[in-house]
């Protein structure tokens, strides 16, 4: 028995260890093109199957399922990621090897420049590159939003909640004054149109120049930032410039693809406006203050009656839910022979300002065409309708409006139901005006390449930037209380034709080895003519949109033209793949100056070493990649606009004529000497991969010295003209920048990855020409320039505190002393309005098919003025303005320490006869951190997509400005009101009155590729 026991218990275990024994296996090595590779994850997807290549390069997985199709999945930090389908027999062993090839090193990405590609390895500039997800990741009001807190270095205010609005873009500081400090924006090539103030700044907004460019057509976008990379555009780089370069066809066969995005909008915040209790309680408090008695007088004559049964909330009134939908469909593909891109596109945005919205629909296509070997043509085509129907907001109404002088205690209706007209209605407003902008945009190119010998490239790219803007007003008599005519209907047009021609020639020389030359060499001329034409009519029943044979009393506009005319060259040489210069050198020619000072000259200077490269380096076991880099360079600024500044210029005043005749009254004096602003450049920086590039980093240095910086000042009443243009200032700018990428974890299954920049500028105005701070200011936006502070410093009376005794505000005078009374004359420079740094933080994981990112974007340091606080939370005046509920920390009885002053209807309590009192008590802290945006997706196995017969299919939510983190009391931290012009562009940024807040959204979203 004991022995047939022993046999049996024998079989039994080798049967219980046959599956194991003979249990289905996979084998082998992996190898890249130095030998074995160890450490390479091996994994079967699926079945939990994995394991890690041994020193050898060698690995083995068993108990694998028999006869299913299996993945075997390969993957490596540096690596291509291989796979391979097999399908095992019961008990078979199979030996698979695989040779992993390296993955294209992030050096040898190509990175757009001026007129031209460099591989990245080779940049001696500083370069942002950023890619067509980054720029679509979510949506904006306009596509420039999108890089905000991913390049360090830009600092980009985003305007307001209004559908379209544009954004306040500043590439390493503000280096301009009274011209333009906005960067040079390239589509394809293309410097394009892009003025801010063609339509001034009606209804509390300007236009925005950049609203119809499509974000889905964009495949890159790069932005210049040093003298190096901006040289090559001379006298338009001094303040950066942004590239954006067009989807082409990239796939041997066709790529369909289409997206769609539906999604809501609402305010980040809602203004805390009294409603009607609470503001008559204040109105009766300040009356009672004041010594008056009796019931008080309210605002728009209004009886107190009527007041205690009317609570009218206007802020409900005026916003709501908007509604945003996006669809976008694009077809491509690259043969040897040709390559061809079309796509088309739709964008419906709802502001949550009611009534308010901006549809863009576009076209574009993009083809080349290889005539020969050495001949292509290519041509890049878009057309653009945007179509903004506007409402008046911040100081014209809506919910501006909502929040100063359309009261709760003011109904919208009367009895009798008609609207009301005592006071301010911002519903009478939005529902009898009829406001439209349409605006017509194509930017298109063709260029022609011949390459007559080997490495010489012949480009000629002639580009035509055309825009047609027309804004329609229609007011009907109920609006304007009259009976002498049906209504007002105006058409406004402006149209601008910008031609702009270039002509390259470029040569690569490999003069051996070791040495390697690139000379690129060029002509380029451009030319902008604006026009446009005004109608009125005061017998149209609807706006000209509706009603276009009603167009009588037409002016033509004043025609305005500038002509550029450059050459330019750069020259790049490589010694060793790791010393690296470069030199540029362009001349520009413009119409904008006089005849002495037509021409400027902007060279620069760089070079970089590739230290990784040296024998002492090669083989460090932390630092995979280190390169240090310089450049010095000068760089220029024209007159903004298209008028020639240098001459006199004259207004046409239509009203006080003579015998119906219109007047000219004079506005500019000339000035014949004026020139170039020319800024002087350094910049020095440091790029390195630690751990082969699991963590790259860049820590940059910069100095700009700009002379010759354009103001303009305001000329006494006796000169005979209002202002005089010319060069007057010098302003230096300096700042470090600093940006960490890392991959936390790089699993098959999960990773992690973070990207980190944080950048700080240091800037001040050293000289002023003897001028003081009442010459140049920043509109009515209460900034100045001021010697020794940076560009749009506040000029502010100091406020000290509440007078615990009176209740009445304590200012500060010119030596510091307190004092009751608010003087002009002791207004000082007060707040900061560039902040310490900018920065953003991306953190990117994704598990398996599932993905989930989001973006802080922080402002550390500067502050804002609330300009409109100083009426919200100031005195009840005759004006009429409601109140935020934070005056609920104000002064009512002796020894009541508040935050503020007690409440009057007297201005003369505050120390003037004006309530508009511009002191320090609304200047803020403009600290915030706020998520920008938060994006969850799930990407189809590529199984799945196969058995939709798809390439790739993603379904994804999004939401932006989700969290926002700030000390600040207002509304919103991060908004820019409207500007008055270039000057108060530049010098106002941290001013808000009556501003929209940006919106919140949430978005459902599919992307389909077949």
């Amino acid at each position: 028995m004991s022995g047939k026991f022993t046999r049996m218990f024998i079989l039994l275990l080798l049967a219980g260890f046959s599956t194991e024994l003979f249990a289905q296996a996979i084998r082998g090595k992996v190898t890249d093109k130095s030998g074995p590779l160890p450490g390479v994850n091996v994994l079967v997807e699926g079945t939990g199957k994995g394991n890690v290549t041994d020193l050898d390069g060698s690995y083995e997985l068993r108990g694998l399922p028999a006869n299913v199709n299996l993945t075997v999945v390969y993957s490596f930090i540096g690596y291509k990621t291989e796979r391979r389908v097999i399908n095992l027999k019961q008990g078979q062993t199979l030996e698979i090897n695989v040779s992993m090839t390296e993955e294209v090193s992030r050096l040898d990405e190509v990175v757009v420049v001026g007129y031209g590609v460099q591989r990245k390895r080779d940049l001696t500039g500083s370069v942002v590159k950023l890619g067509a997800k980054e720029v679509t990741d979510m949506p904006t009001p306009s596509f420039e939003t999108a890089i905000q807190g991913k390049a360090a270095g830009v600092q980009i205010i985003t305007g307001s909640g209004l559908a379209g609005s544009g954004s306040v873009v500043r590439i390493r500081g503000i280096a301009s004054i009274s011209g333009s400090g906005d960067p040079l924006y390239v589509v394809d090539g293309i410097p394009i149109t892009q003025d801010y103030f063609i339509k001034g700044n009606s209804g509390a907004m300007n236009n925005n120049p950049l609203a119809t460019l499509n974000p889905g057509d964009i495949e890159s976008i790069e932005v210049l930032k040093d003298a190096s990379a901006t040289g090559i555009y001379g006298s338009r780089g001094a303040n950066g410039v942004i590239l954006i370069t067009t989807k082409r066809g990239k796939t041997p066969d066709w790529t369909f693809n289409f997206s769609t995005r539906v999604g809501t909008s609402s305010p980040v915040a809602r203004p805390n406006m009294l409603d009607g209790p609470q503001f008559l309680q204040m109105y009766k408090e300040a009356w009672i203050n004041d010594g008056k008695v009796g019931v008080p007088v309210l605002p728009g004559g209004v009886r107190w009656e009527d007041a205690l049964n009317t609570n009218t909330n206007w802020v409900d009134e005026v916003i709501r839910v908007g509604i945003k939908q996006r669809y976008d469909f694009s077809a491509g593909r690259q043969t040897k022979k040709y390559d061809f891109f079309a796509g088309a596109s739709f964008d419906g945005n709802q502001s949550y300002l009611t009534g308010n919205s901006y549809d863009r629909a576009s076209i574009r296509v993009n083809g080349g065409y290889n005539i020969t070997d050495k001949l292509k043509i290519s041509a890049n085509l878009s057309l653009v309708e945007g179509i903004n129907n506007r409402v008046d907001e911040g100081w014209a109404g809506g919910l501006g409006a909502a929040m100063s002088t359309a009261l709760p205690i003011y109904p919208i209706r009367n009895p009798d139901g008609s609207y009301f007209i005592g006071g301010t209605n911002p519903v009478r407003l939005r529902e009898l005006k009829q406001w439209r902008t349409q605006e017509l945009r194509s930017i298109s190119g063709i260029t022609i390449t011949y390459n007559p010998i080997q490495n010489l490239f012949i480009n000629l790219n002639t580009n035509y930037d055309y825009m047609n803007l027309v804004e329609d007003i229609y007011e009907p008599a109920e609006l304007l209380l009259v009976t002498d005519r049906v209504g007002d209907s105006r058409r406004f047009q402006n149209i601008i034709n910008n031609w702009n021609t270039f002509l390259t020639a470029t040569y690569d020389w490999k003069i051996n080895d070791n040495n390697k030359l690139n000379i690129m060499a060029g002509i380029e001329f451009q030319e902008q003519a604006r026009g446009g034409r005004s109608y009125f009519s005061t017998i149209a029943g609807a706006p000209f949109w509706k009603a276009k044979d009603k167009l009588d009393n037409r002016q033509d506009f004043t025609p305005e033209k500038s002509r550029f005319g450059s050459v330019f060259s750069r020259i790049n040489f490589t010694n060793k793949n790791k010393y690296i210069l470069q030199g540029v050198i362009r001349a520009d020619a413009s119409s904008k100056f006089g005849p002495e000072n037509r021409v400027g000259f902007f060279p620069s200077v760089s070079g970089g070493w590739i230290v990784s490269e040296e024998s002492f380096m090669r083989y460090n076991p932390v630092i995979n990649f280190l390169k240090l880099k310089a450049s010095y360079g000068i760089a220029g600024v024209a007159p903004p606009g298209n008028r020639d500044l240098w001459r006199s210029s004259f207004g046409i005043d239509s009203v006080r004529g003579y015998n119906g005749q219109p007047i000219l009254y004079p506005l500019i004096l000339e000035n014949p000497t004026l020139k170039w602003e020319t800024s002087q450049i350094f910049d020095m920086g440091v790029e390195m991969g630690l751990w082969e590039d699991r963590v790259t980093t860049e820590l940059s240095y910069y100095y700009k010295y700009s002379t010759d910086v354009f103001l303009n000042v305001s000329l006494p009443g006796y000169a005979g003209f209002d202002n005089f243009f010319d060069n007057l200032a010098t302003i230096y700018n300096q700042g470090v920048e600093w940006v960490v990428k890392s991959k936390n974890i790089a699993k098959q299954d999960f990773s992690w990855t973070t990207e980190f920049n944080i950048a700080r500028n240091w800037n001040k105005i050293t000289d002023i020409s003897g001028f003081n701070e009442e010459a140049v200011s920043g509109g009515t936006n209460d900034t100045r320039v001021v010697l020794g502070y940076p560009v749009g410093t506040n000029f502010l009376v100091r406020f000290s505190h509440v007078d615990p005794a009176t209740g009445r505000p304590v200012y500060l005078d010119i030596n510091g002393e307190p004092t009751f009374e608010w003087n002009p004359a002791n207004r000082v420079p007060a707040g900061r309005v560039l902040p310490d740094a900018v920065g953003g933080i991306t953190n990117i994981f994704r598990y398996k098919n599932y993905d989930l990112s989001f973006l802080f974007v922080f402002t550390i340091g500067g502050n804002i003025y609330d300009s409109s606080s100083k009426r919200q939370l100031g005195t009840f005046d005759s004006d009429g303005w409601n109140h935020r509920t934070d005056q609920f920390d104000r002064w009512r009885k002796p020894g009541d320490v508040a935050t503020y002053p007690r409440l009057t209807t007297t201005p003369e309590t505050y120390g003037t006869g004006t309530p508009w009192i511009n002191t320090t008590l609304w200047l803020h802290d403009a600290t915030f951190a706020r998520l920008r945006n938060l994006t969850i997706g799930y990407n189809l196995t590529p199984e799945a997509a196969r058995r939709l017969k798809l390439r790739s299919a993603r379904i994804y939510f999004t939401g932006t400005n989700l969290l926002t983190f700030t000390r600040f009391i207002g509304l919103d931290p991060e908004i820019a009101r409207d500007f008055e012009n270039v000057t108060d562009r530049n010098m106002s940024p941290n001013i808000t009155y009556l501003t929209p807040p940006q919106e919140r959204t949430f978005n459902l979203g599919i992307d389909i590729s077949f």
